[in-house]
């Protein structure tokens, strides 16, 4: 990192450009007074995903000042750390602030003689105050109060940093030797929804329903065309660039085998319930789900298999205790949901896609946004859109990259087609010369 300072922050016309206000480290030798780090930061990448109770943080430190030994750096040291970003198009300051623990240190090197260089491997509070709790008492509420009494309590979180959603249905049960983190877990096991627990770059730790999710309105469209239609340096060529895609990728992914054996068409449950020693096996056919667009990533037109009636390509097994609790709002109450549950969390796996945009800290995991893709070999201007890639998505997983600029790598996913494949054909015909001409829709 060149400077501390390198992001023109008054009047700039540039997406991306952020700096770096704080960077305070506080040693286990002295938790009174910090060393300002500043000067020795290479880079910092925040991590955040909705599959992860917490964000992680690796800071890349060029260290010429022998920091690491003159302070005896052993981890459980403290950082707090503040990033800015404004642009032309806001008045006040984009801002990331956030407490840390250095939980490891690691990738040390010496690249030249006199500099060492080796990175901060840092998390939330909360994650790290989860390795020394266990949890084996009991709990009867639903299952969103007993995740925020997780929270509350083991994990001493404020209650301005909780965003749990509750209707998940009520439970009762004991904790069997739990780590917090793992007893959300538990209790998310146990809901008649597929849930999501994460902390998103504010520190707000969320707890929401993949259904309400994918609901949510987009935040914004972004585009993978690369012609800007306004003059660079003006504040709409600024508004552009927040929506410009700089990179996209996939690697598809899209087997339907794949799909098909972790039970997103259909599936087949057996249990027993242990109590009176009975055994059920279920098929289930043809799931109706809520989904991000209107068209499924399978076709209806069924050329040999019809993976909606193919039951046995995945098997679930398991248990329950009917009499546990006089069979009132047992923690096993909602297994019988499984295959839904799973095959929601295994469609959302069909499409993947990985993209890069200039920097926004506005940008959460949990969000959705419209993806627009011009189809290969067309003009941008023709308004015509790829049916493959365009459509509405969830970013699942964000990596922030603060270094000599700013920007965001997102992979993101959806569950289904915004046209129907069924119905919305090209036809290619081979021309002279070798190449394909697309002659029909």
């Amino acid at each position: 990192m060149a400077d501390n300072s390198i992001s023109q922050i008054d009047g700039s016309s540039i997406q991306g450009t952020y700096e770096i206000i704080s960077a305070e480290l506080f040693t286990n030798q002295d938790d009174k007074n910090s060393i300002d780090i500043r000067g020795i930061i290479d880079k910092i990448i925040v991590k955040e995903s909705i599959y992860s109770a917490g964000i992680g943080v690796e800071i890349r430190i060029i260290d010429g000042i022998s920091l690491l030994d003159s302070v005896k750096l052993l981890g459980n040291e403290k950082i707090f750390l503040i990033l800015i970003q404004k642009g032309i198009d806001v008045d006040i300051e984009k801002k990331f602030s956030v407490e840390l623990f250095i939980s490891n240190i690691t990738n040390f090197a010496r690249p030249k003689p006199g500099l060492d260089a080796y990175s901060f491997i840092c998390v939330s509070k909360h994650v790290y105050s989860n390795q020394f709790s266990i949890m084996d008492d009991g709990f009867d509420k639903d299952i969103g109060d007993n995740i925020k009494n997780i929270c509350r309590g083991k994990l001493n979180i404020p209650e301005n940093l909780l965003d749990i959603d509750s209707g998940f249905g009520t439970v009762k049960g004991v904790y069997p030797s739990l780590k917090p983190i793992e007893a959300i877990r538990f209790q998310m096991r146990g809901a008649d929804e597929y849930l999501y627990f994460y902390e998103d770059l504010k520190g707000i730790k969320h707890l929401h329903a993949h259904k309400d999710l994918i609901k949510k309105e987009p935040i914004g469209e972004y585009t993978t065309s690369p012609f800007y239609q306004n003059e660079q340096g003006t504040e709409a060529n600024y508004l552009e660039q927040k929506k410009k895609v700089l990179s996209f990728s996939s690697n598809l992914d899209v087997s339907k085998l794949a799909a098909s054996s972790n039970g997103v068409y259909s599936s087949q449950t057996t249990s027993l319930d242990i109590s009176i020693k009975e055994h059920k096996q279920q098929d289930h056919r043809g799931f109706k789900k809520d989904l991000l667009n209107k068209a499924p990533t399978v076709s209806k037109n069924a050329v040999v298999f019809d993976f909606a009636d193919q039951p046995q390509s995945k098997r679930y097994y398991h248990t329950v205790n009917s009499k546990a609790f006089d069979n009132n709002n047992n923690i096993n109450k909602h297994k019988d949901l499984m295959y839904l549950k799973e095959s929601y969390k295994h469609d959302l796996n069909t499409h993947k896609v990985r993209i890069v945009t200039y920097g926004n800290l506005d940008v959460q995991v949990g969000n959705t946004i419209l993806l627009l893709v011009p189809p290969t070999g067309q003009d941008d201007n023709d308004q015509i859109l790829d049916g493959y890639f365009t459509g509405k998505y969830i970013i699942t997983d964000i990596t922030h990259n603060f270094e000599s600029d700013y920007q965001t790598e997102m992979t993101i996913k959806k569950d289904s087609f915004f046209l129907d494949t069924d119905e919305n054909r090209v036809i290619v015909e081979r021309v002279a010369g070798g190449s394909n001409e697309r002659t029909g829709v």
